[in-house]
């Protein structure tokens, strides 16, 4: 096609584009300079960006025809606020027979427990403690917890052989056919190893027929700005996508809702040697599905179907608010210390101190994807935290490093990668190539006044291009060049 000609159609696609036909997904992010909008294109999420790999695609989802979903809640001296969640979860399911729900109820001896909450009000709307047996409760005594990661290695013992696991928080609450809701959102993904996450919305957005009437849905895409490299990251806070309506690929896990397969809490265990960790536990739950090879998707507005509690319950206090002798106090700050810097040892940002190492290679042994293409898809920088940066824009899809491993966890699936020889060589043919012919269309018009500078700007490429090279690295130049060109015939 001629550049000129080819430069008006993209222009043109960009024209036709009306707000009174379509409006796109769109995030709006504060920065110090102002407001900045990203337009997303979730469409097309599941391509990668490399050119040489964008014939290849995450693994398909596997739906089997019939599947139980597991619910696990750790829950902290929430027995009502926790009894009315389980309540929704089966009231509310399209098919609550193939519910059941784990929960790790820490309460103290004077305590509301979760079940007793639970069976109140269902002996209120169905006249019996329904779905009882579909309960697993595992209590513990609220004095002696230490923090929630703890908690959910202990909710993970208490999966058995369902198809799809969801994660809530104790205070939550599930709307109308919210199980096949989610299914079917997990499902558009497109990925067998998706997990929808996100910070959920409040009750407040509810209306009152029971239903989510907005366009827009949760999402989280940027850091709490860090004073140095060493400061753990941990997401900022919920952002919406406006007129959101696909699932939308994401740097960042949620612990208050999270959907997957099953396989996916199997497989990637919650480190239980982080005592009292709270900041940093959803970035070290990143990595580790990450380096499994599973991919974060936040919810649209359409699987919007997890609400959470975000107001105070003054009668509840925290698990670091309960009271320790003086040296109990101490040992737990040293504890709470070590497990900080246990999270920055896995993720390699810098730390001073003690660090427990015990299990590291058992809870981090992922190897599907590396620590260093993490960092980069995160946007966390291990050496300057002012090099951090937001990930409210478009994000794609990453192939597998090592796809031999997922490869085996769905036998009949193969990834298909290009070996780094063939990478490289595909991308100097194409940028040559394309210089060539930039250069025989501009020699058409040797007088006009941009000739010189863009022989130059020509030479400067060609040097270049024996450097192996993403395609990405060099179409922000070609795209220049073909702007110039469309002006200069």
């Amino acid at each position: 096609m001629h550049f000129r000609a080819a430069a008006a159609f993209i222009l043109a696609g960009v024209a036709s584009t009306s707000v009174d036909t379509y409006n796109p997904p769109n995030i709006n992010y504060n920065t110090e300079h102002g407001i900045v909008r990203h337009i997303l294109d979730p469409v097309t999420q599941n391509t990668p960006l490399r050119f040489t790999q964008q014939h290849l695609r995450p693994p398909p989802p596997r739906l089997p025809s019939v599947f139980d979903i597991f619910i696990g809640i750790s829950s902290y001296r929430d027995g009502v606020r926790c009894g009315f969640t389980l309540f929704t979860a089966f009231s509310r399911a399209t098919h609550p027979d193939r519910v059941y729900v784990g929960v790790v109820d820490q309460v103290l001896p004077t305590d509301a427990t979760c079940l007793d909450e639970y069976c109140k009000l269902s002996t209120s709307h169905w006249g019996e403690c329904k779905f009882k047996a579909h309960i697993t409760i595992d209590s513990h005594d609220a004095a002696a917890s230490q923090g929630p990661t703890i908690a959910r290695h202990a909710q993970q013992q208490l999966i058995r052989d369902e198809e799809f696991c969801l994660q809530l928080d104790a205070h939550s609450q599930l709307l109308a056919d919210w199980d096949t809701k989610l299914v079917k959102e997990w499902v558009r993904t497109d990925n067998e190893m998706a997990v929808l996450t996100a910070y959920p919305s409040g009750f407040h957005m509810i209306d009152e027929n029971g239903t989510y009437p907005h366009l827009s849905a949760s999402h989280l895409c940027d850091h709490s700005k860090r004073s140095g490299p060493d400061d753990i990251p941990f997401a900022t806070g919920i952002l919406f996508i406006e007129y959101s309506e696909r699932p939308q690929l994401s740097a960042f896990f949620g612990a208050g809702l999270s959907f997957s397969k099953c396989h996916a809490e199997k497989r990637v265990p919650v480190d239980n040697y982080t005592k009292w960790l709270f900041f940093g536990e959803e970035s070290l739950r990143s990595y580790a599905l990450w380096s499994h090879g599973y991919d974060l998707y936040s919810p649209s507005r359409h699987g919007s179907v997890v609400f959470h509690n975000w107001t105070n319950d003054p009668s509840r206090t925290s698990y670091m608010q309960h009271p320790l002798p003086e040296a109990a106090r101490r040992r737990r700050a040293d504890e709470e210390k070590a497990s900080g810097n246990r999270v920055r040892a896995v993720l390699t940002l810098p730390f001073h101190g003690d660090v427990d190492t015990t299990g590291l290679a058992w809870f981090y042994n992922g190897s599907v994807r590396s620590i260093e293409s993490f960092l980069g898809f995160h946007g966390v920088s291990n050496a300057n935290a002012s090099w951090d940066q937001e990930r409210c824009h478009q994000l794609h899809w990453v192939p597998y490093e090592r796809p031999e491993i997922v490869e085996q966890l769905l036998p009949g699936w193969v990834q298909e990668a290009l070996g780094a020889h063939e990478r490289s060589n595909d991308t100097h043919n194409l940028v040559a190539d394309t210089l060539e012919a930039l250069k025989a269309q501009w020699a058409k018009d040797k007088d006009h006044m941009l000739h010189n500078m863009e022989l130059m700007h020509l030479k400067a490429l060609e040097e270049r291009t024996h450097l192996p090279a993403s395609v990405a690295e060099v179409l922000p130049a070609m795209a220049v060049m073909v702007a110039l060109a469309s002006v200069a015939l």
